[in-house]
């Protein structure tokens, strides 16, 4: 009889050690998942292919977290996309790696691993049959008040990365850094469409004054910041 009374404690111990390390991996998920939280909400705003025949489309997504359970995520449901429909985005703790499932167009789905790098989330899809590799940049801008991702894809696995589309998108009920919404650099209209000069991000409201700004950035840079200054 003792030794039945001194084996039981010693397999609930047991049973303790072993629910340990599955509980410390939710809570180093949880912890990651965290640093993406501008990424929840409801967001809207366009996206524009960036290869091939010139397409501006209308896009809206809504991204929540389910960081309760054993396996925490973030799941994503986009409306009007060209890239994907919906996805779960999970963090492996043994891998230390991001990991998104995502359901594309023609409903198959395809998972994406990586890392945040430069406060972006980048995410990488080794394609086994055409070798192509599909990179997704996700960051938010302005306070958490927009979103944006960039799709590329390097054919065969070879040569340069080519950028396929680019998406940005505001968030519902947000306003940008200082209460201000975006302002198109070149029309002074509402900016829907990221640009950058210098490391800075400013916006144009459509792809005619996104080119324009291409061409001649300094020149309107200086004159932006001039005027804000008044």
């Amino acid at each position: 009889m003792k030794l039945r009374l001194l084996v039981l404690p010693l397999f609930m111990l047991g049973l303790v050690v072993a629910s340990a390390p599955s509980a410390d991996k939710s809570d180093a998920s949880k912890d990651a998942l965290k640093a993406l939280n501008e990424f929840i909400g409801q967001w809207k705003g366009n996206g524009e292919a960036k290869s091939g025949k010139s397409d501006i489309w209308k896009e809206s997504a809504e991204w929540a977290g389910e960081l309760k359970g054993a396996e925490p995520a973030l799941k994503m449901k986009i409306t009007g996309g060209k890239a994907f429909s919906e996805g779960t985005l999970k963090y492996l703790a043994d891998k230390k790696k991001y990991q998104l499932t995502a359901k594309i167009s023609d409903k198959k789905e395809q998972v994406f691993v990586g890392e945040i790098k430069a406060k972006k989330l980048i995410l990488i899809h080794d394609d086994a049959e055409t070798k192509d590799k599909t990179t997704i940049e996700m960051s938010t801008n302005n306070g958490g008040a927009r979103f944006v991702y960039n799709v590329s894809v390097q054919k065969g696995g070879k040569g340069l990365s080519r950028a396929t589309m680019q998406v940005g998108l505001v968030k519902e009920g947000a306003e940008f850094a200082g209460g201000k919404k975006a302002e198109c650099i070149i029309t002074g209209g509402l900016g829907t469409m990221a640009v950058s000069f210098n490391g800075k991000t400013y916006y144009v409201c459509c792809s005619g004054c996104r080119d324009e700004f291409n061409a001649n950035p300094k020149k309107y840079v200086e004159e932006f910041e001039k005027a804000n200054k008044k």
